[in-house]
């Protein structure tokens, strides 16, 4: 009671949600989630470079999910990997990467700590458990949540950057 799983994708510049999955069903795991996020994610930022990802995105599937839509993937390995790349390209070219520079490569992951902000950023706003008992409600109660903190960064960018937004302010 009072969980979800929240798979997010996050940019990496102005701390805005770019795309949610989220379950309540613990028995369904995060890796199931991605591809949804990573097409909300792509919808909304077309011209997307990178992809930094934590321990769940380190499938060779997930790796050449992204690189096949032309993004450079920057997943930690784990400790034990191979170059055996077993029918995902994407998994060998993200090795590559990280063999011919590791420090520059370290460099590009590093930014991934920036989602882990985000996570804080909404706990910290909203920190209480999630009060919905039902599934449903309490997806809708996480999403709230993470669309508050982009409305929030969104007025937070009309005030600081002097960015508009596409929806018309009444005052």
């Amino acid at each position: 009671m009072g969980f979800s799983y929240c798979v997010m994708g996050v940019g990496v510049q102005h701390k805005l949600i770019s795309g949610m999955a989220i379950s309540p069903d613990h028995s369904i795991g995060e890796t199931t989630m991605f591809p949804e996020v990573f097409e909300q994610t792509l919808q909304c930022n077309p011209n997307m470079m990178d992809a930094l990802g934590d321990g769940i995105c380190r499938c060779r599937w997930i790796t050449d999910l992204v690189s096949t839509n032309d993004v450079t993937p920057y997943f930690l390995p784990p400790s034990n990997v191979t170059f055996r790349s077993k029918a995902f390209a994407g998994w060998s070219d993200m090795l590559y990467l990280i063999w011919e520079d590791m420090q520059e490569w370290l460099e590009h992951y590093h930014m991934r700590s920036i989602s882990e902000t985000v996570n804080s950023m909404v706990m910290a706003r909203f920190g209480d458990p999630l009060r919905k008992r039902l599934d449903a409600r309490k997806v809708t109660e996480t999403r709230l949540r993470n669309v508050a903190h982009n409305v929030r960064g969104i007025g937070y960018l009309e005030i600081i950057d002097g960015i508009v937004s596409h929806w018309p302010c009444k005052a």
